[in-house]
């Protein structure tokens, strides 16, 4: 069990960093001689590593230890700098509310049965967290001197919700409204031509926009966005036009796995193929894992073959090989260390992992849709069983 904490606030953001690994039993730390070398080090905080084997109360409090280092880190940084041109990124990191504390106080053995009835919770605390955050979001909103990419990205936190409503309306069921959406949408790409996040978010609207009464096609509602003023836009919509050029013929793909297999998908000729993009830093990916192990327990020698890519960067190549050893894994792994660089995510056109490609027996793409229950019929279905 991973005890909760109290972080008393220092006034100096190397006091801040000394007493949080104090307390949180991170090391010693030592404060950066530039405001550059503390906002390296808030980064780090940002991305610590996981222990291992937590219950889900025990990650809860990990990760409440977590979000109160960083936004007292956070806070001390803006104000040790408060006229450092970088305090605009570290207040994007706070208005963005990713490591938003919740100060628990403490959590009932019957989480997360419970839900958040078993967590207690100081609340007095969490309101005067988010009164300082409220005021310098205010402050980001009014400044002159933020750089581009930091308004740009509040551009975009203002943008995200606008997709809920339609996320909201798919659960129920019902037709999206995209209405609000779409002019909102059109104005960010047009706000904002260089914009990678440009890319990033068409796919989810072509998605939610193929759902609507007119149920466009895909290359319909993309189509209409090969003119986009975003760049980055553009270049998906080029790509993903590719990509459906591609699909109309056998897939091609070849490669040296990382036990040393090589592995060819011209060999596979005659099997039902999965190719499972995924990472070990993908929690949809690990929660689909089982399925996919008992698919291919069940299916494997009546002729289903997977190729797993890892979108894993170069420095955690052990963790993954250490990963799929755990897991039990046995299909062939292309493992190239580059995360979302990799060439065949602009080839295939990938914006979300998992992202699975079922082939049938002539290497055809017949589904990229295939998970949880869909994997196992369309396998079946393929295979003829």
């Amino acid at each position: 069990m991973i005890p909760p904490f109290s972080f008393l606030f220092r006034r100096s953001f190397a006091a801040a960093i000394a007493v949080l690994g104090l307390v949180l039993g991170s090391g010693t730390a030592v404060a950066g001689e530039s405001a550059e070398a503390d906002l390296a080090t808030l980064r780090e905080l940002m991305s610590p590593e996981r222990p291992p084997d937590l219950t889900p109360r025990e990650n809860y409090l990990w990760f409440d230890q977590v979000t109160r280092r960083v936004s007292a880190a956070a806070l001390a940084f803006l104000e040790e700098y408060p006229e450092d041109p970088l305090r605009w990124e570290v207040a994007l990191i706070l208005q963005q509310r990713r490591f938003q504390p919740r100060y628990v106080i403490s959590i009932d053995e019957s989480y997360p049965e419970g839900g958040e009835s078993a967590v207690h919770r100081d609340e007095a605390a969490e309101a005067a967290f988010e009164a300082k955050v409220v005021a310098i979001e205010a402050e980001l909103r009014a400044a002159t001197d933020a750089p581009e990419h930091v308004r740009e990205q509040l551009a975009f936190h203002d943008l995200n919700p606008k997709f809920f409503p339609a996320y909201e309306a798919l659960r129920a069921g019902e037709e999206p409204d995209l209405s609000t959406l779409e002019p909102a949408f059109r104005a960010f790409l047009a706000e904002w031509p260089n914009s990678e996040t440009g890319r990033g978010m068409l796919p989810t609207f072509v998605n939610l926009k193929m759902k609507t009464a007119a149920a466009p096609t895909e290359e319909e509602v993309l189509q209409a966005f090969a003119e986009s003023p975003n760049r980055h836009a553009r270049a998906y919509v080029r790509d993903r036009l590719r990509f459906f050029e591609l699909s109309q013929k056998p897939f091609e793909l070849a490669f040296t796995a990382i036990d040393g297999r090589e592995v060819d998908l011209t060999d596979l000729r005659g099997k039902v193929v999965l190719i499972d993009f995924w990472a070990t830093w993908c929690g949809p990916c690990i929660a689909e894992l089982p399925n996919v192990k008992q698919v291919y327990a069940d299916y494997h020698d009546k002729g289903f073959e997977i190729i797993s890519i890892s979108l894993d960067q170069e420095k955690d190549r052990q963790k993954f090989i250490d990963l799929v050893a755990a897991e039990a894994v046995t299909w062939p792994q292309r493992f190239e260390g580059k995360g979302w660089n990799d060439p065949l995510v602009k080839t295939w056109t990938v914006s979300g992992i998992p992202a699975m490609f079922l082939l049938d027996q002539n290497g055809m793409l017949v589904s990229t849709n295939a998970r949880g229950p869909k994997l196992e019929a369309e396998v079946k279905r393929l295979l003829e069983l």
